[in-house]
């Protein structure tokens, strides 16, 4: 993977999810991610975090992931994406997934 941006501001740059990528269900289904956006969950990597934006008193609100942490997020969410990311904003953020 080539170098990742630096995020700025509450945009985050997580791993590339392949959403044509089939994937079998417990019960046998065939599905690919882009057949449920609607509805779908995402478990990836952040790759890179902007450091948010300040509520009016200017204090930055702390959450509780960084570059590294696996996180799940609504994928409806997505405003962006390269051959080699995603973008989301903090606001997509669902779940952080502990070890």
């Amino acid at each position: 993977m080539s170098n990742i941006p630096k995020a700025q501001a509450d945009y985050i740059f997580v791993e590339r999810v392949d959403y044509n990528e089939e994937q079998t269900t417990d019960a046998g289904i065939i599905i690919k991610r882009n057949q449920v956006l609607d509805s779908s969950f995402v478990e990836t990597k952040i790759l890179s975090l902007g450091s948010g934006l300040p509520l009016p008193n200017g204090e930055v609100p702390p959450v509780e992931y960084q570059v590294g942490s696996t996180i799940i997020y609504d994928a409806r969410n997505r405003i962006g994406i390269s051959k080699e990311y995603d973008v989301i904003r903090r606001e997509a953020v669902i779940a952080v997934v502990e070890d």
